[in-house]
């Protein structure tokens, strides 16, 4: 059997469609089952064709970008070249440049639609790409693949979707979080610098989805002894410092910046709390949640309605959940699990056990090769 993935782009460019697009192209390659990719180069560079581990990674040459869609026809003449030699190709939605090229190759091929999210800021332009590729596309989906039961049943495709969906949780491979091998350098660098803190941790693009001007707004309401460390970058960094220093939250709140990988692991390790402040449904997975959850830590997150970040961390188990955009009730969660040791204690150890068991490598690859084997 031969599988050709349809992706945005590929590592070592970052981003959670590239990482599961990695592990499956990766994992089902080791399994017998070689999965080749097709995507596109992020720059204007011209096509290249690269051998990796058991399979083949092409780039197709772009023009240009429109509300965050590459375009290119390489990348429809490349399918055009490439489809008759697959049993299946593996749609990593949404990529309407994609749809447009199934559309325009018609292949004979089945098709998977690993769903990943609807289009949800680009309105205007998601208007016009259902109606011209993506009810089709999702009509002519033989299997359609959701990380959590949310991502197709609130699909705005849940009708079409119905029938022919499965669950397959994304996955994270836990072993460079486990507590043992945490940079103990970074750990202490941490520890001096925040010397006697109880830390809660937050880590993601700043942007305004992801709601971290609401987790600042949190850190004004713990007590003395609390930081709140917000690490990554984005455009609204200077918003945010701006929001810190209004309220007076200086060492209080604390944007770190870009966090080296390496140094990931520690970050959880001195957080008491991790917290995913998002406040819309383009936050549909938050893979940060399963990174805090194998470093053994508690997760504060939100009910997103049509969205499966309560899905990956179970309110009462692994964690809390509370209603977007509500400074208080985050707050007062980060508290709830922090009063009660044993209560803090065991919502870490089930966090790790759920990120070695049900978000574990070998639970998606095998979910999604028992459907590759059902569809052939």
């Amino acid at each position: 059997m031969r599988v050709l993935h349809l992706g945005k782009y590929y590592p070592p460019f970052d981003g959670g469609v590239e990482t599961v697009t990695f592990q499956l192209a990766e994992g089902m390659t080791r399994r017998g089952i070689r999965s080749d990719v097709l995507c596109f180069h992020p720059r204007k560079s011209p096509e290249s064709v690269e051998r990796w581990d058991g399979y083949t990674v092409t780039r197709a040459a772009t023009w240009g970008v429109a509300a965050s869609t590459p375009l290119s026809a390489g990348f429809v003449r490349g399918l055009g070249e490439r489809a008759q030699d697959y049993d299946i190709l593996h749609v990593h939605c949404p990529n309407p440049m994609a749809a447009l090229a199934l559309r325009l190759v018609n292949p004979k091929a089945r098709i998977v639609l690993h769903w990943h999210s609807d289009v949800i800021r680009q309105k205007r332009f998601n208007q016009a790409y259902r109606a011209l590729l993506g009810q089709w596309l999702a009509r002519r989906a033989d299997a359609v693949i959701g990380a959590t039961p949310a991502h197709v049943e609130a699909s705005e495709y849940a009708d079409v979707f119905r029938g022919k969906s499965r669950v397959i949780p994304f996955c994270l491979d836990p072993e460079p979080f486990a507590p043992e091998r945490a940079d103990q350098a970074a750990l202490a660098r941490l520890r001096a610098r925040f010397p006697g803190k109880k830390a809660v941790f937050a880590l993601g693009r700043l942007i305004s989805y992801k709601g971290f001007d609401v987790l600042v707004d949190a850190a004004a309401l713990l007590p003395e002894g609390w930081v709140a460390l917000i690490g990554g970058s984005g455009p609204l960094e200077g918003e945010l410092r701006d929001r810190i220093r209004a309220k007076g939250l200086e060492g209080k709140a604390v944007l770190l910046g870009k966090v080296p990988q390496e140094e990931l692991s520690a970050h959880y390790r001195f957080s008491r709390v991790f917290c995913l402040p998002s406040v819309t449904r383009a936050e549909m997975y938050g893979m940060v949640q399963l990174e805090a959850m194998a470093s053994g830590r508690p997760v504060v997150s939100t009910r997103i309605e049509g969205s499966g970040v309560p899905y990956v961390n179970e309110h009462g188990v692994t964690g809390l959940t509370v209603r977007p955009g509500d400074a208080r009730a985050l707050a007062a969660a980060i508290m709830e699990i922090d009063a009660d040791e044993a209560r803090w204690r065991a919502m870490g150890e089930a966090g790790f056990a759920a990120a070695r068991g049900r978000f574990s490598p070998g639970v998606m690859l095998s979910g999604v090769e028992r459907l590759y084997v059902e569809l052939a």
